[in-house]
C-alpha cells in the first residue's frame, strides 16, 4: 500500500509515519503542503491520503494579505485548506482519511467533507494509534469516522450546510462578506452587489437558519451582531477555495 501524508507539523507527520509502517508493510510519502499534494496525486498512484485540514502557512498567508487589504471576495484565491486535498485525491481515484481534531473553527470543514465530498474516513489526531486503522477502511471502501469526530457531526436530522449557509448566492456572498471581517449592512451590500435594504430584510432569516442548524446561537436580540460573530469564528470555512469552486 502507498500512502500520501499531507501534514504541515513534523512531529504529528512523524507519529503518523511510525503509526502506519509499523502496522502493516506500506511506503508512506509526506508533503508539507496542499499544493505539493496535488503535484504528487497527480503523478502518482497512491491507494490512500491522510489529509490534515487546516495548514498554518496558508492561514498566515490569508491573514496578511487581510491585513493589507489585499482580500477581496472576487479574487481568484482566497483560502486553501484540505478541502482541496480531498477533491484532488477524489479526482485521482485515490481514497481518503480526514485527519483532524474537533475544534470548533474545523467543524464546518468536516461537515462539507462529510455531506459534499463524501470524505467517510475520519481520524482523530490525537488517537494517532487509529490511525491505520482508519487507513485500512478507507482502502477497502467502508465507513469509519472516529466517535470523537462523530461527537462534532451532527444528527442526521439537522439542517445540512446547504440549507443553512449555502442555499442561494447573495446568501453564500453576505457570509463570506462578515467573515472578511465587514460588520455593518452598507459595506456587506457594498461587497456582495445588492441593495443595504436587501441585507436588512435577510439577516433575520439568515439568523433563523442559523439557530437551527446551531442552537447554541443567540436567537434573543439584533441578528447581525451574531451572524458576524459566527462568520468571524468560522471564516476558515466560509473563505475556503473548495466551497466557493462548488458554491460560486
Amino acid at each position: 500500500m502507498r500512502v500520501l501524508v499531507v501534514e504541515d507539523e513534523g512531529m504529528s507527520a512523524a507519529m503518523a509515519v511510525t503509526e502506519l509502517t509499523g502496522a502493516a508493510p506500506c511506503e508512506v510519502v509526506v508533503v508539507t503542503d496542499p499544493i505539493e499534494a496535488f503535484v504528487r496525486l497527480s503523478r502518482e498512484r497512491f491507494d490512500v491520503a491522510v489529509v490534515d485540514m487546516l495548514y498554518q502557512k496558508h492561514s498566515d498567508e490569508f491573514e496578511r494579505r487581510r491585513r493589507l487589504g489585499d482580500v477581496r471576495l472576487t479574487d481568484a484565491r482566497l483560502h486553501l485548506s484540505g478541502l482541496a486535498v480531498l477533491r484532488a485525491a477524489d479526482e485521482a481515484g485515490t481514497k481518503a482519511v480526514l485527519w483532524t481534531n474537533g475544534e470548533p473553527n474545523r467543524r464546518l470543514h468536516m461537515m462539507f467533507a462529510l455531506e459534499e465530498l463524501g470524505c467517510r474516513t475520519m481520524c482523530q489526531k490525537d488517537a494517532v494509534g487509529k490511525l491505520a486503522v482508519t487507513v485500512r477502511a478507507a482502502a477497502e471502501g467502508r465507513e469509519h469516522i472516529d466517535p470523537v469526530l462523530r461527537m462534532h457531526l451532527p444528527p442526521r436530522s439537522s439542517p445540512s450546510l446547504r440549507d443553512t449557509f449555502l442555499h442561494s448566492e447573495t446568501r453564500r456572498a453576505s457570509w463570506r462578506a462578515m467573515a472578511l471581517g465587514l460588520h455593518d449592512h452598507s459595506r456587506i451590500a457594498k461587497a456582495v452587489g445588492i441593495a443595504s435594504g436587501t441585507v436588512r430584510r435577510r439577516v433575520e432569516d439568515m439568523r433563523s437558519r442559523l439557530v437551527a442548524f446551531d442552537p447554541g446561537c443567540s436567537p434573543e436580540g439584533p441578528p447581525t451582531p451574531e451572524l458576524v460573530r459566527y462568520a468571524s469564528q468560522n471564516w476558515q470555512f466560509f473563505l475556503d477555495d473548495t466551497v466557493r469552486e462548488i458554491y460560486p
